[in-house]
């Protein structure tokens, strides 16, 4: 037979309703639901013995075989076997308990013991099939795993083991795996998707997207580890905050238990050893000949203070100590030099934290009296000396706040921009711009404040630079257009002189034209966000971007992107949106290009009303985002879990929004890097509304309008929303003059997708007047979602059910499942009016293909022709009730219930009651 072996991941189901250490191991049993049910399956399978669990320690297997004996049970004798590092020395030891229920005869020879506990499992059994469930197996003495496959070989019953791998488990476990009688399944680590859920079953409340972040970097995916990290996390980087757990350190944080196993690890070291593996938790990685050198140096005492090294200390031989390394490292390459580096990330961490600085500055020492440090990674290597207590050199600390920055660590990247306060332009430069990547603008704006790009003796790049973030400092701070376009044009003017002059100014070509790279994109980012998107255009369609970077590349056809979608040019920004995402995937830019880049290309989405590959128009990209998709191949994301959550917002879904906002939204109470709070606050106002919240819940968001200033499309959006929420609570009247300002605001800036947003809500609250307004913005925006607010208009306008139908079938196409359903119900219910049979039935044949139970809309306008009791009879009628049982449950005659049937079937057009029932209860009866 074949070997076979398979991986799993598994889908997810929350567990609620018990303490939380058991509610997170039921939510981690329910995350390899697919494992556990595929276990089962082979053990009902003809002929094969059984099954193995296989994964590295803290996986889970443990909690997995204890359910799959608890589900075999209703159908196996279970016996578990539980084997132990002490006892596997100590022959029968893990069988032991059975041993003793046989006569002493019996436990004399191999032969006469097998067949004792054969004879003794049949018994027990009473005829059921026997399983045996071992756990540990790698440490199963040789003669119990010499009986119990004896047993499986002889049909007398069939076996699950868990071990971390095959190799380690007797040879005679592995013989099954060949032959093909077991089948092994391979444990891979938690999903983010997963750990969100096990997280949120043991915390009680939503996880936002950076704590799911916290929590994998915190545990790799390792269900014991997630569990110890679950308990100290909320007292040292979680936060509870407005009903959602959020992330206050953007660190590993390492749990107690993780110590313990760190230390242990260390202390069964060799000191070289130790030595070596302390030295990449703090560097990384280290070449291969580096680390063979490390390894031939002979040390002058423990690693591990009070330590001696083990008694079985190895020779002076560098090859033996790189051995004894294997199961801790992993090797690998860089810049094509062969490497050495820590298998675990959050080992390295545990064993920095426990690191003294004395320790850490000897470490240092003999590391750099062999090697050069200018080849560590800055960040890593600025990251010793701190905690060494060592001077960290100004260079160093610059270029680890650049390398922060790119990793998007926005708040380490200014705390080492920030460590030397000498006020050099260069320092300036680099806490500036971490401050506005943390979104604070004041901050950066009082950086910049002393203008030190006006000293003659400042390189006149860097002069540049220093401009192009006092304008930016600018929008987030409520600076004025002139005033930012001021600081542009004199950035312009540097540049212009040292381009006609490169050899004067000192500058490299290429370095010229990165910077000019970085002025167009500023001042298309400036227009953009004040909503001049014709700008936007002019400077980037067709631009000489020669030179420019690929992060340069991807920002300026994001924004490109946004402006052709907010325009009229939704087809070109979706198709240049897919091939944004394509260079995306294939490259990596810096956190925040990738972030800003998203939010805009999810613009271009939504406005063109296209559906991704990766699912459907309704529930995937589409015009809200990826998120939908990728959240659950990926895990959570929080400008992928904000850009869906506001789709879903616009597009009629309010119970998938909230579900994704709110713990984003507090999140962003925390850090907001790209002002996106006030838009997450409207958006779950707005979800609150349609979802009939009354009142706003405790510790509601601020309105956009009482943060920082934000771009024009933003704001748009936010009072869009803001409307939408406030809707319920005032008149309809008052309601529409407010989309139709937003609307005339819009077609003022050329944007016409908010244009048609705006229009579109206009006639939605029951201003059919501007309908004629909304075909016309309609007409402007290309693709599916234009041209079915186009037909919602039209219909609208001439009160025709053929072209609502229409309407319905193309917002459903553009993934607006909200105006899909209004088109629908106003389809069905004009229908209804025009007394037309035929047209009626193909209307609600169409809309019960897309939504199924219709009955809601069907009745609307048809029970409003009808008099109360002319509703009640038609009710029961419907349910299946004769005239005869309708009079009695009313009370009335028989001739009064068939006076009223004339009236029902004569204000609905209607000949029978099937027609009638067809109409209230559609579908199979």
């Amino acid at each position: 037979m074949e070997s076979r072996t398979h991986a799993f991941s598994g889908t997810v189901a929350p567990a609620t309703g018990a303490p939380a250490d058991l509610r997170g191991e039921q939510a981690f049993v329910a995350a390899r639901t697919d494992l556990v049910d595929a276990v089962l399956r082979r053990l009902q399978t003809p002929g094969a013995v059984g099954a193995a669990l296989l994964g590295e320690e803290g996986r889970g297997k443990t909690a997995l075989l204890r359910t799959v004996a608890h589900r075999a049970s209703r159908t196996h004798h279970v016996v578990r076997i539980w084997a132990s590092t002490r006892a596997s020395a100590e022959p029968y030891r893990a069988i032991a308990f059975l041993l003793a229920e046989l006569e002493s005869g019996e436990t004399q020879h191999p032969l006469t013991i097998i067949r004792g506990v054969r004879a003794l499992l049949e018994e027990q059994s009473g005829g059921r099939p026997v399983l045996l469930a071992i756990d540990n197996a790698a440490q199963l003495d040789a003669e119990s795993a010499m009986v119990v496959t004896r047993l499986v070989v002889a049909g007398a019953a069939s076996l699950v083991i868990t071990a971390e791998a095959l190799r380690t488990v007797n040879s005679a476990f592995s013989d099954l795996w060949r032959d093909g009688d077991l089948e092994c399944f391979d444990l891979p680590r938690l999903t983010r998707q997963q750990i969100r859920t096990i997280a949120e079953a043991v915390l009680g409340a939503p996880v936002s997207p950076p704590a799911v972040d916290l929590l994998e970097r915190s545990s790799e995916g390792n269900a014991r580890f997630l569990a110890a990290a679950l308990e100290d996390l909320p007292q040292r980087g979680l936060a509870l905050q407005g009903g959602a757990w959020v992330s206050t350190v953007d660190r590993i944080v390492v749990s107690s238990d993780l110590r313990a196993r760190a230390w242990s690890l260390l202390e069964a070291l060799h000191e070289r050893e130790q030595r070596i593996v302390q030295m990449l938790a703090f560097v990384g990685s280290l070449p291969t000949p580096t680390v063979r050198h490390l390894a031939a140096v002979p040390g002058t005492r423990s690693g591990i203070p009070g330590t001696a090294a083990p008694a079985a200390a190895l020779p002076g031989d560098g090859a033996a100590h790189l051995d004894a390394l294997h199961p801790l490292t992993v090797p690998g390459t860089s810049g094509g030099t062969d490497t050495v580096s820590l298998r675990s990330p959050l080992v390295a961490a545990a064993i920095r934290e426990q690191t003294t600085p004395e320790e850490a500055a000897t470490l240092y020492a003999v590391f750099t009296a062999g090697c050069d440090p200018r080849g560590l990674d800055p960040m890593l290597h600025a990251d010793w000396l701190l905690a060494a207590g060592l001077p960290v050199p100004t260079g160093l600390s610059l270029a680890a706040a650049a390398r922060c920055t790119a990793l998007g660590r926005p708040e380490r990247a200014f705390f080492w921009a920030s460590l030397h306060a000498d006020g050099t332009p260069e320092r300036v430069l680099a806490a500036a711009a971490a401050a506005l990547d943390l979104g604070r603008g004041d901050q950066a704006a009082a950086l910049l404040a002393d203008g030190p790009e006006g000293t003659d003796g400042t390189p006149i790049l860097l002069r540049v630079a220093l401009l192009l973030l006092r304008s930016r400092a600018s929008r987030l701070t409520g600076g004025l257009r002139d005033a930012r376009g001021a600081l542009l044009d004199d950035a312009d003017r540097l540049l212009a002189g040292a381009e006609q002059h490169p050899g004067i100014s000192g500058c490299p070509d290429q370095q010229l034209l990165e910077c000019r790279g970085h002025l167009t994109i500023g001042r298309a980012e400036d227009a953009a966000f004040a909503g001049d998107y014709a700008a936007v255009i002019g400077l980037l369609h067709g631009a000489d971007r020669s030179g420019w970077t690929p992060d340069q590349e991807v920002l300026a056809d994001g924004l490109l992107c946004e402006a052709l979608a907010v325009t009229d040019q939704q087809l070109a920004a979706v198709g240049l949106a897919h091939a944004v995402q394509g260079r995306l995937d294939a490259s990596a830019p810096s956190r925040r290009v990738l972030d800003v880049t998203r939010l805009r290309l999810a613009v271009a989405r939504y406005a063109a009303g296209t559906a991704d590959s990766a699912g459907d128009p309704v529930t995937a990209e589409g015009p809200a985002s990826s998120a939908a998709s990728s959240v659950s191949a990926a895990g959570p994301d929080l400008v992928q879990d904000f850009v869906s959550g506001l789709g879903a917002v616009l597009l009629g879904r309010p119970d998938d929004a909230r579900e994704l906002l709110l713990p984003v939204a507090r999140q962003l109470e925390v850090l907001d890097p790209h002002g996106l709070l006030p838009l997450a606050s409207a958006a779950l106002a707005a979800t609150d509304a349609r979802n009939g919240v009354g009142d706003a819940p405790p510790g509601h968001l601020p309105r956009a309008e009482a943060g920082r200033p934000a771009s024009w499309l933003a704001a748009a959006v936010a009072e869009h929303l803001h409307a939408v929420a406030a809707g319920p609570r005032h008149p309809q009247p008052k309601t529409a003059a407010r989309f139709r300002l937003l609307a005339q605001s819009a077609e003022a800036q050329g944007a016409f997708l908010a244009a048609m947003l705006h229009r579109l809500a206009e006639v939605r609250s029951g201003t059919t007047r501007a309908a004629a307004a909304l075909a016309t913005a309609a007409a402007r925006v290309e693709g599916v979602y234009g041209s079915a607010c186009e037909l919602y208009a039209k219909a609208v306008g001439a009160s025709d059910a053929e072209l609502f139908a229409q309407a319905m079938e193309s917002a459903a196409l553009a993934g607006d499942r909200g105006l899909s359903r209004d088109c629908a119900a106003q389809a069905v219910q004009t229908a209804q009016l025009s007394g037309v049979r035929g047209a009626l039935r193909d209307i609600q044949r169409r809309t019960r293909g897309l939504f199924g139970d219709t009955s809601d809309m069907e009745l609307g306008v048809a029970l409003e022709q009808l008099t109360r009791r002319e509703r009640e009879v038609a009710q029961l009628v419907a349910g299946g009730e004769n005239n005869r049982s309708i009079a009695l449950r009313m009370g009335v005659s028989t001739r009064t219930v068939e006076g009223h049937l004339y009236q029902i079937f004569s204000k609905l057009h209607l000949r029978t009651r099937s027609e009638l029932a067809d109409l209230i209860q559609p579908g199979p009866r």
